[in-house]
């Protein structure tokens, strides 16, 4: 194997580039395997060299990141390095099968199903059972799921280096898909940042944003719990994109707004059992 050159130690110039990482790693499963994580590391910056992200950061700070977020969940010693290589097979010259030499087939089988599961994101993804993880991982490995979040939400960290339009898509995206996919793997702290990242997105660049009534209605779900804000703030924002015209958009808020205290105490009204219905 053409191994890369190792990375520095603590204290080197520069920084050590996995100290963040690794000190996340004591703190959540202290026995992870700093040696394996290092070297995983190596092969990701060795095959990223050159490459930049669009904030003019060198590229393998985001594999670094995704990992980072991955190791603060307290995944396994395989997820964690799949993380750091999750995009290695994409855009370099790594293949598969030197990933499966170098790292043995669980990790590279994690690193090819998160690759794999972007060209499904846009469909149904199927969900594992509780605890599900092999060492043959498949679609539905919930370790890959997790990979996949996780570099998804640091993309949403960083959205402000695309352009507007690009940002609306990748909110909508993250509503639409990412949220419910982290809510269904009870991954609340994801959730709910993809949730505010994305929401905040769509009120500077959404079409319909910089109208008053858009600035309006976005405002009123403020008084929604937290789990449902993005949602109605993303219906109500596209109802009022198909609008042509400043009048129609102004009668649409002046229409949603009275209902909205009915909306808000049902919201916030506790689940009841209703007694079944007797003919």
């Amino acid at each position: 194997m053409n191994r890369p050159p190792p990375s520095p130690p603590a204290g080197a110039a520069g920084g050590d580039p996995v100290a963040g990482l690794l000190r996340v790693l004591a703190g959540t499963r202290p026995d992870a395997d700093a040696r394996l994580i290092r070297r995983a590391y190596d092969v990701a910056a060795h095959r990223h060299q050159g490459q930049q992200r669009n904030s003019g950061e060198p590229y393998v700070t985001h594999p670094v990141a995704v990992a980072t977020v991955v190791a603060e969940l307290g995944a396994d010693d395989p997820t964690v390095c799949a993380a750091l290589l999750h995009d290695t097979l994409d855009g370099t010259s790594y293949t598969l099968a030197a990933l499966r030499a170098d790292f043995g087939a669980e990790i590279a089988g994690l690193v090819a199903g998160a690759m794999a599961l972007d060209a499904t994101l846009g469909g149904q993804v199927a969900l594992p059972r509780a605890g599900q993880a092999s060492a043959a991982p498949g679609p539905g490995d919930a370790r890959i799921l997790v990979i996949k979040l996780a570099d998804r939400l640091h993309n949403m960290r960083t959205l402000r280096h695309l352009p507007p339009p690009a940002q609306v898509r990748k909110s909508r995206q993250a509503l639409e898909i990412l949220v419910p996919l982290a809510r269904r793997l009870r991954l609340d702290a994801i959730r709910s940042e993809l949730e505010n990242l994305a929401g905040d997105a769509l009120k500077r660049h959404g079409p319909t944003a910089a109208t008053m009534s858009g600035r309006l209605l976005a405002a009123m779900t403020a008084l929604l719990p937290a789990v449902t804000r993005a949602r109605w703030r993303e219906e109500w924002l596209g109802e009022l994109a198909v609008l042509p015209t400043r009048r129609e958009r102004v009668t649409f808020a002046a229409q949603t707004l009275p209902g909205m205290a009915r909306l808000v105490a049902t919201l916030y009204r506790p689940a009841h059992h209703k007694p079944a219905h007797r003919d």
